[in-house]
């Protein structure tokens, strides 16, 4: 599923823990953007599990979806089961599907027609979706049987299954189009199955469409066949696909365009996308290609199918989505206006498209058994999109991008209490859905890059290569991989013979959390390295009884040989241990661990050591590598928030600063910076706090300038994006007044596109908006109405909610959950969102959530959904009433959420950390600003 390619719209867990100050955060992972949801009632019935007697061997599907009549899709499917248990049923699933019992039947052999297998009776069990065929007789041991239906399905409107999509032509014509989205358990709506990864098998399609109408599917097109008695429709006939699961089967029958490559010489290659949005595949069609290609290369492993097709589809739930052979995408993940894009446009698209076609290795030619290690496909993807983008744009520095991106942000998600492993059991729908997040896809591509470093790239890239090649069109579990690169890494001599990676890795995989490791140096040159647990708040009250520790790789350089790129661990800590000794390290020297921030892992110094490496940075900065810069900013900010060092300290180091010209140590101070200016903005000394802020980032914002320049270097883009967002939201003067200027004159001219960069639009929209009134709101919802742009949308959708009109937020909120508004329904939760980051707009949102959890959830068409709605709306709740509110209404609704709790756990969590923040360090950091140049301003009388 598609890296969540964070334009942080929206979303979820990242606006829960880092959110919503309003401000544009650089993009961090969607899964938002990623993350679906399945609609629908939790389950909660036991043993959800399909029996294991029988296995499918190969599926005929055929389906008639009545797209531009009554959504019915008429049905039929042949399935080939081989039975390696006896067993006197046959159990599959299916979900708002009718079965016509009368056409069931189960014929010994795999052909229709022959020796019959009497079925007694059809039952379905709705808790678990299992339509059961008892049967007569038990069925044989090794003996194929081959058995046939004919059903009734329905194009939904919830964006999961088989389900039905509307646009807008230009000549203003509605037009529908069907598409699929069955991870993870959603193809059991379109045709019966058995609709677990483990089970897979071929797929022989045929689909029918009117003759208007295309379709496309996994595989190439063989033939077009009359239908029956009806000139305006014909059968499209695909080629059979290569062994496969359920969730990556993908068709759309639509009325797109596409425009294809000959990059590679062996996979036709297209991207679709509406007619009146094909110019825009332009970037997607020269991205795509050759990233596959090099994929190929890196893996080597030729990608196994005869074409890759992408498709921009108008409605979408995810981000993207890895279907073998056909990619489907959200439009924005997918799509550049050839014009006006921006540098996090061309970022999207790129990573997205780098992300999924990764998965065509790692989730569908080899997938995980089950969905406890749904990591293994999206944390590999997730690492692996980061050298896709650099294969192809190599001039971002995008290598660089998974320190902030992922790496600090799972750091933040996993430091909770309610976190949880890489690797967990889930059993139901809903908690399936609860693994696509920020420790699946992050946290697991951090872990990753920690392997490929302590193994080094050869012996990393060589043990990838001889797991997918064992385990090719089958399934794997993460004992799998940690056995390939065990032998890969002996045979190379890069892992000590005493040692796997299993040994190794479980401590990552298998307890949730991540180490703080403490640095204390005495006079004689030795350096203790001490591990524990590293938490934001450590509960008094916790149940949690685990003896957490980790295999930790130590890599290290001193001042008197500074050197960062040694980043293959010098020494281990063994999860048997608590800490190890070095020696000889000079007491006047600093030491820096943990080299550009390759192990998954925080550093703690003493003092001393913090001033050298400070007194460092304001020497030569150049000295310490930009990663390991950004790293001492996001440590020390979050050891000083979890109270393990004195904010002095991290408020100290960060006056380096004013020196920096790099893109990713300013993120970091900007994303660590952003949890006080969340905790401070209803506080007294928010003023304070916000000239602090403006000094340290006004050099910046006058290095990189107000005006845009589409050809600066894509870091110089995007580092200019950071320090406008910024200083217009702390309503800079310069910056303010010009974003007004610029949209004024864009509402005297709306027609011309140039007046406004689409780098600083997002910016420029917000800050007009919320200065402004009824007539700014009412100007850019008729822009939004008007774009033929994906990605304008978006940034339209998000200006929307910066008005400060609490009767437009309002309406703005019931216009994001009603049918035929304007608003999509992929784009309700992102809109109530930004609305929650809104700080005139957050209590508004949380009130609107509690009046509102029946119109929600029917919306939706599940409760599932109602827990994340939650964490938004609390995400900067600091307060014991906002405590109370929050624990009362989980406990409300807990029968109607179910298991689907993760979220809203995390944000009781969240606001109980930063409850006993509030009580610890606001008085404190008040008075350091007070005591440093940031009077309270106001003259006593």
């Amino acid at each position: 599923m598609a890296s969540k390619s964070f334009l942080i719209s929206s979303v979820l867990l990242f606006a829960l823990i880092l959110s919503a100050s309003g401000l544009q955060f650089p993009k961090r992972r969607n899964f938002q953007h990623a993350r679906r949801h399945s609609a629908g009632v939790s389950t909660k019935a036991s043993d959800l599990r399909l029996p294991t007697a029988i296995e499918p061997e190969s599926y005929v599907l055929r389906l008639q979806p009545l797209i531009n009549g009554n959504f019915t899709i008429f049905g039929s499917v042949e399935i080939l089961l081989n039975v390696v248990e006896e067993t006197s049923n046959v159990t599959l699933h299916i979900r708002d599907i009718i079965t016509k019992n009368e056409t069931i039947a189960l014929y010994v052999g795999d052909q229709p027609g022959g020796d019959e297998v009497t079925i007694l009776e059809h039952t379905y069990d709705p808790a678990r979706e299992f339509y059961i065929a008892s049967l007569e007789q038990p069925l044989v041991v090794g003996q194929q049987y081959l058995l046939v239906m004919e059903y009734e399905g329905y194009l939904n409107d919830q964006l999961a299954g088989f389900y039905r999509s509307q646009y807008t032509k230009d000549d203003g014509t509605q037009t529908w189009l069907a598409a699929t989205q069955f991870e993870s358990t959603d193809a059991r709506r379109a045709f019966p199955c058995f609709d677990e990864p483990i089970y897979k098998a071929t797929f022989d399609v045929y689909l029918a469409r009117e003759t208007s109408m295309t379709s496309i599917a996994n595989m190439p097109m063989t033939e077009t066949i009359p239908f029956d008695n009806d000139d305006e429709w014909v059968w499209d006939h695909y080629a059979v696909t290569l062994p496969m699961s359920t969730y990556l089967v993908a068709f759309v029958v639509s009325d797109f365009t596409f425009v294809n490559s000959t990059y590679n010489d062996h996979v036709l290659f297209r991207v679709w996308a509406r007619e009146g949005a094909i110019d825009q595949a332009w970037y997607a069609i020269g991205a795509g290609p050759a990233i596959l290609t090099w994929y190929e290369d890196y893996f080597s492993i030729p990608f196994p199918l005869p074409k890759q097709d992408m498709i921009a589809l108008p409605d979408f739930s995810a981000g993207a989505m890895e279907n073998w052979g056909l990619v489907t995408y959200r439009e924005t993940a997918l799509l550049i206006d050839p014009e006006l894009y921006s540098a996090s446009n061309l970022e999207r698209v790129a990573s997205v498209v780098a992300h999924e076609l990764a998965h065509q290795w790692f989730g569908d030619l080899v997938t995980m058994e089950w969905w406890n290690n749904i990591w293994l496909n999206e944390g590999f993807a997730t690492y692996v999109e980061y050298l896709g983008t650099d294969s192809y744009e190599p001039d971002w520095q995008y290598l660089d991008m998974i320190v902030p991106y992922d790496v600090q942000y799972s750091f933040i998600i996993d430091s909770l209490e309610s976190s949880h492993p890489i690797n967990v059991d889930v059993e139901t729908p809903a908690e399936i859905e609860q693994l696509f997040d920020g420790i699946s896809y992050s946290k697991g591509g951090s872990i990753i890059r920690m392997m490929n470093y302590f193994l080094t790239e050869p012996t990393f890239r060589a043990g990838l290569t001889n797991y997918l090649t064992i385990n090719e069109y089958s399934n794997a579990n993460q004992d799998d991989l940690w056995d390939a690169l065990t032998e890969q890494g002996h045979a190379d001599g890069t892992l000590p013979e005493d040692l796997t990676v299993k040994i190794i890795m479980d401590t990552w995989t298998l307890q949730m959390g991540y180490p703080v490791i403490d640095v204390v140096r005495s006079d004689d040159g030795t350096v203790v390295l001490t591990q524990e647990r590293f938490l934001l708040v450590k509960n008094p009250n916790s149940t949690d009884t685990h003896d957490y520790k980790w295999w930790v790789p130590i890599s290290y350089t001193t001042q008197g040989s500074p050197d960062f790129t040694q980043t293959q661990p010098a020494y281990w800590i063994a999860s048997t241990e608590e800490s190890i000794s070095i020696e000889g390290i000079p007491t006047d020297e600093w030491v820096f661990f943990n080299l550009q921030e390759t192990g998954y892992y925080r550093v703690n110094y003493d003092a001393r050591t913090w001033q050298l490496l400070i007194d460092q940075l304001n020497t030569d900065l150049s000295v310490i590598h930009l990663l390991s810069r950004s790293q001492l900013i996001d440590d020390s900010w979050s050891l000083a928030r979890a109270g393990k060092l004195s904010y002095d300290i991290a408020l100290s180091l960060d006056t380096f600063l004013s020196q920096e010209t790099e893109y990713v140590p300013w993120d970091s101070a900007l994303s660590s910076l952003s949890y006080l200016e969340e905790m401070f903005t209803r506080m007294s000394g928010y003023g304070q706090l916000k000239h602090y802020l403006l000094d340290l980032l006004v050099p910046l914002y006058d290095a990189v300038g107000f005006d845009d320049n589409a050809d600066d270097p894509q870091l110089e883009q995007k580092k200019r994006v950071l320090a406008v967002d910024w200083a217009c939201h702390l309503e800079y003067d310069d910056c303010v007044t010009n974003a007004v200027d610029l949209f004024d004159q864009w509402m005297a001219t709306p027609t011309d596109t140039t007046i406004i960069s689409a780098n600083l639009r997002s910016s420029v929209y917000c800050t007009a908006v919320g200065q402004g009134g009824e007539t700014e709101w009412n100007f850019l919802w008729e822009q939004y109405l008007a774009t033929n742009v994906a990605s304008e949308k978006d940034r339209l959708l998000y200006a929307l909610s910066c008005t400060k009109e609490v009767w437009i937020l309002s309406r703005y909120l019931d216009m994001a959950f009603t049918d035929g508004s304007g608003i999509r329904k992929q784009d309700a939760m992102g809109v109530f969102s930004d609305v929650s980051s809104n700080d005139v707009g957050r209590d508004l949102a949380w009130e609107y959530l509690q009046n509102n959890v029946e119109l929600i959830a029917t919306y939706y068409n599940t409760y599932d959904v109602i827990g994340e709605f939650a964490a938004i709306a609390a995400s900067e709740f600091n307060t014991n009433l906002e405590l109370q509110e929050l624990t009362a209404f989980r406990d409300e609704y807990r029968e109607e959420i179910g298991s689907a709790t993760y979220a809203i756990d995390q944000g009781i969590e969240n606001t109980a950390n930063n409850i006993e923040w509030m009580n610890k360090y606001y008085d404190y950091i008040v008075n350091w600003l007070t005591n440093n140049g940031y009077p309270f301003l106001v003259k006593r009388v």
